[in-house]
């Protein structure tokens, strides 16, 4: 400042010096009000400069060193500027990344923002939508209840398919006038899962209670009453059956609890798949005790894996055949060798309707419960069969043809194509 003002004063003089010689009166006067003007245009520029920069109290200083101050202090104000976008945009990855709907509401439960998983878990439009009241998007009176009371339990809605957990988080108070945090966790697997283990705690009562009544009521029997000896041969023999059923159905359940639990693929050794079919046919002919007639094509294939789940696979397929085959009935087994090995058990039974194929392998699952109490099965083996079929990178595949009135082929297949070895 003080520089721009002995400039100003050196042209005052040259130019009053100037008009000596020249226009004396006009010259001055007009140099002068020039002089007074650019005074007062520098002296309004930095007085503007020390505002901007809030220092009222500063001194007086160059105007070059101003301009330099004020534009450190514009730089660093657009440093800290990208630094808060670049803090805004990574937390809104985050918010984004979160698997749970997020929902932020004001006092009035209107939404004021929400993340991505919000918008698709419930269908949202962010721009349609946004501002409205949550209770409009979400109609459910257990929901509406629980936005005005939180401390009543958190509702579990199903909507469009899915089952839904809601959860309410107060403000804190500071400043946010009553706003609150909704999240929205999408528990549909959860609520399978423990539908599931409720209907598999069930069945397994079930499946046991009834051995365990008869076993029961026959050693009563057996205690309390004077039987001839054919009739307590009977019973003993009752007895052993239904003990032998208890027993394959906890053998079952321990073999699908440990492939289910298990994380590690199976033993990787060299099977001989033709052998194994060999010996859970002669199983299977001597179950059937000539009820049947067994039909065999079996070449020689290899596969890498574990022979004993394998061999539990295929000795479930036949067995199932024969229980639920009539008696006369046709069982064929055919074993085929190559790149890709295919085992397939086909019987000439009643046939399954198609809306029941799809559930065939779910633990427990009964087409008719009565009559496969009668087979003694277990319900287990194709849940058995479908996690083998898995854990070795193998396809199962069910097809049937239901007995109609007429004479034509009738029956159900079971095919596992295994990935084999050359």
């Amino acid at each position: 400042m003080n520089r721009l003002l002995h400039n100003v004063g050196a042209l005052a003089a040259l130019s009053i010096t100037l008009s000596v010689i020249w226009t004396p009166w006009i010259a001055v006067v007009t140099l002068c009000v020039l002089c007074v003007w650019l005074t007062r245009q520098v002296t309004q520029r930095d007085e503007a400069a020390q505002q901007l920069l809030r220092e009222p109290t500063a001194v007086p200083r160059p105007f070059a060193e101003v301009m330099a101050t004020v534009r450190s202090t514009l730089k660093e104000s657009a440093q800290h500027l990208k630094d808060r976008d670049a803090e805004i945009a990574q937390r809104k990855q985050i918010t984004n990344a979160v698997p749970d709907g997020l929902f932020l509401l004001d006092a009035g439960g209107r939404i004021v923002w929400c993340n991505q998983a919000a918008l698709v878990m419930h269908s949202l439009d962010a721009f349609r939508d946004m501002g409205k009241p949550i209770a409009q998007l979400v109609r459910a009176p257990e929901f509406a209840a629980y936005l005005e009371d939180d401390s009543l339990p958190e509702p579990v809605i199903t909507l469009g398919g899915r089952t839904l957990l809601f959860h309410l988080e107060r403000s804190d108070g500071n400043g946010n006038s009553g706003a609150r945090l909704l999240l929205t966790r999408d528990v549909t697997e959860r609520e399978k899962l423990d539908r599931m283990r409720r209907d598999f705690v069930a069945n397994v009562s079930h499946e046991l209670r009834t051995p365990l009544t008869v076993v029961g009521g026959f050693v009563e029997t057996l205690t309390d009453l004077p039987l001839e000896e054919p009739e307590r041969t009977r019973y003993l023999h009752l007895i052993a059956t239904q003990t032998g059923n208890m027993q394959r159905l906890v053998e079952d359940l321990l073999t699908l609890a440990r492939m289910e639990n298990d994380q590690l693929p199976p033993e990787t050794s060299l099977t001989d798949v033709s052998q194994i079919a060999r010996d859970v046919l002669a199983d299977a002919e001597a179950l059937s005790s000539g009820a049947h007639t067994f039909v065999a094509s079996i070449e020689p294939a290899q596969v890498l894996g574990s022979a004993f789940e394998l061999r539990s696979a295929l000795g479930n397929l036949l067995s199932n055949a024969v229980r639920y085959t009539p008696a006369g009935g046709r069982i064929t087994l055919t074993v085929k060798g190559g790149e890709t090995v295919i085992v397939e058990v086909n019987d000439s039974g009643a046939g399954i309707a198609a809306e029941h194929i799809p559930r065939l392998t779910e633990r427990f699952y009964r087409i008719d419960r009565s009559r496969s109490r009668e087979t003694g099965g277990t319900g287990l083996g194709l849940a058995i069969v479908k996690h083998v079929a898995q854990r070795h990178r193998a396809k199962f595949e069910i097809e049937s043809i239901v007995q109609g009135s007429s004479n034509e082929p009738h029956g159900s297949t079971f095919r596992l194509r295994i990935p084999g070895v050359p």
